[in-house]
């Protein structure tokens, strides 16, 4: 068997083990439950809708169905980023031999960003793959050996995959300009191959059409509703939210550039100081992967300069050029003493949409690593020649601790939120969330297990998109008068509370809903908290916040005490935040400092 399908085969199966055995088994917090329910409904997910993504997932469904539902999805990733290092693991047996191409592909896998996107339901690892396939296309159509016509067919390949990233997700796109490099050699293209590129770009595209077919099935997850051309191209678009260009920025570019060094910090050993400031042990192993990264770099250069060039610019174009092209705010935990008091942060840490980037970092350092050892093997006896590849371990032991997603209470501790949410609402009541972690998981639940389908969710962030308001009318929990034109937020929840009164609904507001927004539904009535919620209180003062004992007892009473174990060093803030609202039923008195911080008391 040749030394590239061996390598290739084995890379797939160390990175399966790794993945399968650290893989979320349920629902996790963010978009992942979002994705679950379009790949269970068949649903359009928020904008720009990964069609080709939600048929794939959807597949995986079917393929993988003697699992649980949630872990079925999950497995598409998994097994998207295992075959993404085999990939790669094919094309490196070429230049550096079977043994260092395992070693290097296994190391790129294992970068805390890629590991994290491979074990969760997310659409970035199988984008991964179809990156990756652009660059070993690319590779294909630029190797010495290759004939015009191999030649032809590999840049063609590029043309239709970089199509494809718009049906499934426009990060594929960062591969492009390597695999133009890797691809430029041989005879200049001509006009009839600029049509084909053209054409074939166009048939990739034409997935967008899936869009919609998937909405013309009226599923209850129906982003953007795209079923005319403008709507189409308002969900491509992503018209409803506030894209940023490329200018002003949104941060000083120098501090975007910071960020993304941040979160190359915690690629290689983030379990060795599981915080997000720098640390000393740390910091030295990611510098020391760094000048793996040169090295290997540099080894690849001197084997055909056209692969060093192809490396060097998915580097690139994959860390500083994305942190260009996105124009990010401030990550949650950088720029804290240097930016102004109240500076905008985003939400979430925002490293996964550089793992094509940390990946290469990580295939390029097993490549140094390799090196290594065969400069090693001149000088020393074979078996003390190996022990350098040892170091590849190290990536691995460091970060699984942070990277599993099997343990308790992380494991469960989403759909616990959730459906202890859903079961504080009465029957038939409408629940007011505040974002993504009190709206998705419910959403799952209900879409996909038929779990407290008489709760209608309002998700008040979603509230100026059209689609979501027109959902929301044939919910019975909107007049249709206020679909279209928007009205603004204030209005169109009044309407929400009004309709509520007149069909006797009882109204329940997430805990996770900012005190403001929560007195300006009702400014005639208090709000009494029942533990993960808030119930409208006529006896309470306007404005006030006041405790229903009962319901708080009743509340204590259903959270599992598991799901208040103490979690891994380095867990997702929202986990954090899932069981401070939890602990919320547990709030004695109007003093408590729990009410305040974390309950949106006061």
């Amino acid at each position: 068997m040749p030394n590239t399908i061996v390598a290739a085969v084995v890379a797939t199966m160390v990175l399966l083990g790794i993945y399968l055995s650290t893989a979320a088994p349920d629902l996790t917090f963010w978009d992942a439950s979002e994705f679950m329910t379009a790949a269970h409904t068949l649903g359009i997910p928020h904008p720009p809708g990964t069609p080709l993504w939600v048929l794939l997932a959807n597949v995986a469904t079917k393929l993988f169905g003697s699992v649980a539902p949630p872990r079925s999805v999950t497995l598409l990733s998994v097994w998207a980023s295992a075959l993404t290092g085999g990939a790669a693991a094919f094309a490196l047996a070429r230049w550096i031999g079977a043994r260092g191409a395992v070693v290097a592909t296994v190391m790129a896998g294992v970068m805390y960003s890629v590991w994290n996107n491979a074990t969760e339901t997310e659409v970035y690892a199988v984008a991964m793959l179809v990156g990756v396939a652009m660059l070993l296309a690319g590779e294909y159509a630029g190797r010495v050996d290759a004939t015009p016509d191999q030649r032809r067919r590999g840049r063609a390949l590029i043309a239709f995959v970089a199509g494809l990233a718009v049906p499934l997700h426009l990060s594929v796109l960062v591969a492009v300009p390597a695999a133009i490099v890797f691809a430029w050699r041989g005879e200049r293209p001509g006009a009839r191959d600029v049509v084909i590129w053209a054409a074939l770009f166009a048939l990739g595209l034409s997935a967008v059409a899936i869009l919609p077919l998937l909405s013309a099935r009226n599923p209850v997850l129906d982003s953007g509703n795209p079923e005319t051309v403008a709507s189409l191209v308002s969900l491509l678009r992503r018209e409803q939210y506030a894209v940023a260009g490329l200018w002003p920025r949104r941060a000083p570019l120098w501090l975007q550039l910071g960020n993304v060094f941040e979160w190359a910090d915690w690629q290689v050993a983030i379990g060795v100081h599981p915080h997000p400031e720098p640390a000393a042990a740390r910091t030295l192993l990611s510098l020391s992967w760094a000048w793996l990264g040169i090295l290997g770099l540099r080894r690849l250069w001197r084997y055909d300069a056209r692969v060093g060039r192809g490396m060097a610019v998915l580097l690139a174009s994959a860390t500083v050029g994305v942190a260009l092209w996105l124009n990010l705010q401030a990550g949650p935990s950088f720029g804290v003493g240097v930016l102004p008091e109240g500076a905008p942060h985003e939400a979430r840490e925002r490293d996964y949409f550089f793992a094509l980037g940390f990946w290469a970092w990580g295939l390029l350092a097993g490549v140094g690593l390799t090196a290594v050892a065969t400069a090693l093997a001149r000088r020393l006896p074979a078996p003390l020649a190996l022990l350098p590849f040892g170091i590849a371990l190290l990536p691995v032991l460091a970060n699984r601790p942070v990277a599993d997603r099997t343990a308790e209470p992380v494991a469960t501790l989403p759909r616990t939120y959730a459906r202890l949410l859903l079961d504080a609402v009465p029957d038939g009541g409408i629940l007011i969330a505040a974002g993504d972690n009190d709206t998705f998981p419910l959403w799952y639940l209900q879409q996909v297990e038929d779990v407290r389908l008489d709760v209608t969710v309002v998700t008040v962030p979603l509230l100026g998109a059209e689609w979501y308001r027109a959902g929301l009318a044939r919910a019975g929990a909107l007049p249709r008068d206020l679909v279209a034109p928007w009205a603004g937020p204030e209005a169109t929840l009044a309407a929400v509370m009004r309709s509520a009164v007149e069909k006797r609904r009882a109204v329940r507001v997430s805990t996770l809903l900012d005190a403001g927004d929560r007195r300006r539904l009702d400014v005639r009535r208090g709000w009494a908290l029942h533990g993960l919620v808030y119930a409208p209180d006529s006896a309470a003062g306007p404005g006030a916040t006041v405790l229903n004992t009962r319901a708080m007892r009743s509340s204590r009473d259903q959270v599992p005490p598991d799901a208040l174990a103490g979690l891994p060093p380095f867990a997702d803030p929202a986990a954090r935040t899932a069981q401070e609202l939890l602990r919320c039923a547990t709030v004695q008195r109007l003093t408590d400092t729990l009410l305040v911080s974390g309950c949106s008391g006061i």
